[in-house]
């Protein structure tokens, strides 16, 4: 089995690099690393065939990495990466046996094809496949040890990745369709309040506010390594037709809090972004059965929505635990299923759930007691309007 080391310190890059890495190799063993002297550590415990290096990386530079490794004489396959295509630094690079020197912003189908060819085929042909007896062992392991993937149309991704290109309005039009990606959206909040981006107390919770905080590189990077994923594209007829319901679902949503607005004063994009967010679960487990149908496996209605009421709940974990996520927008996504008992309850989970139960028809009555308490309870049928069909 082919192990291939990558030290990168951007996030998005890194996330990307090791897609790439399982996309060509499916069995590889892939590290990512940030920090240079962890990743140099376990190299000399651990070794590699293959290693790809930052050149900017904090305390120690990927070149330093470089050299250490041939003065030990090792054969590893170094791959070096940098934003910069100067002159020096490439001879500086070749000096110590580089393999591939790669400058950023780089195309993802371009990396792959060198990096096939760096390594030797016979190096990479141990690919060891797990074998799996059923649907549901299949997304019993993925939950267990998989980053969760998520749907994304691929002539979105082929856009995304045009988007340097594009005349100002055309860019800017795209943008605001990405907004609604939920998937794209989920991954982009999660790297924009992470530990490389965010300071002291400062969250994210809207799209506009990620896109500024992590530019447009990353974004870029982040719909690719997100298409990458087995089952992104989904397909099935089926699986496709349950896509479109939750889609319809979060744009109904938002309809509805639309119209609260012209009501009550919230905070309206952050509230947006819990409505786009909530069948996140959902959307990771159509993604997992289109990889099982992918393999050759055959799927029903009956037995996709036997997989979202066993697996939707367990979805949910790797998706919280995996992912950086503000507090303040986990609790207006759960507030959309229930309000936490006991407990006092901000204004904007409350908004949350009144949008819920204003969709779902409140079978419940519990509508109209959380209405009165900001005093809309005759208008109930005018607010409700907001939903789409």
């Amino acid at each position: 089995m082919i192990r291939v080391m990558i030290v990168e310190d951007d996030p998005a890059t890194g996330a990307l690099l090791r897609q790439l890495v399982r996309r060509i190799w499916p069995g590889a063993t892939v590290t990512l690393d940030a920090d240079p002297l962890l990743a140099l550590d376990r190299w000399r415990t651990q070794g590699a065939d293959l290693i790809l290096l930052d050149w900017e990386l904090p305390g120690m530079s990927g070149l330093e990495i470089l050299k250490t490794i041939r003065r030990l004489g090792a054969k590893t396959s170094c791959v070096m990466i940098t934003s910069h295509s100067d002159r020096e630094q490439i001879l500086a690079a070749r000096a110590f046996h580089v393999d591939a020197y790669i400058v950023k912003p780089f195309d993802a189908k371009q990396i792959m094809e060198r990096l096939s060819r760096i390594v030797d085929v016979d190096m990479a042909s141990d690919v060891s496949c797990e074998s799996f007896e059923s649907l549901d062992d299949f997304i019993e392991s993925r939950l267990k040890q998989d980053l969760p993937g998520l749907p994304i149309a691929p002539e979105l991704v082929e856009r995304i990745v045009g988007i340097r290109a594009m005349e100002a309005p055309e860019r800017i039009r795209l943008l605001r369709e990405c907004q609604f990606e939920p998937g794209l959206l989920f991954r982009m909040l999660s790297l924009a309040n992470s530990s490389r981006y965010i300071d002291g107390m400062d969250v994210v919770e809207t799209f506009e506010g990620a896109i500024r905080k992590i530019g447009l590189d990353a974004f870029i990077n982040l719909a690719v390594e997100v298409s990458l994923h087995p089952g992104s594209h989904i397909e099935h007829a089926s699986l496709a037709h349950k896509c479109f319901e939750l889609r319809r679902r979060a744009m109904s949503l938002v309809g509805i809090l639309v119209k609260l607005r012209e009501h009550l004063e919230f905070n309206l994009d952050s509230c947006r972004t819990a409505c786009i967010l909530h069948s996140m679960a959902e959307l990771s487990l159509l993604q997992l059965m289109q990889t099982w149908v992918d393999a050759g496996h055959a799927i029903d209605e009956t037995t996709r929505d036997a997989v979202f009421d066993r697996y939707t709940e367990r979805a949910r974990e790797p998706l919280q635990a995996q992912w950086t996520i503000p507090n303040t927008l986990r609790e207006r996504i759960d507030a959309l299923d229930r309000l936490p008992a006991g407990t006092v309850v901000r204004k904007e989970p409350i908004i949350m759930r009144i949008v819920a139960l204003l969709h779902a028809g409140d079978p419940q009555r519990e509508l109209p007691r959380l209405m009165a308490r900001f005093g809309l309870s005759g208008r109930i049928d005018a607010i409700s309007t907001g939903s789409a069909s």
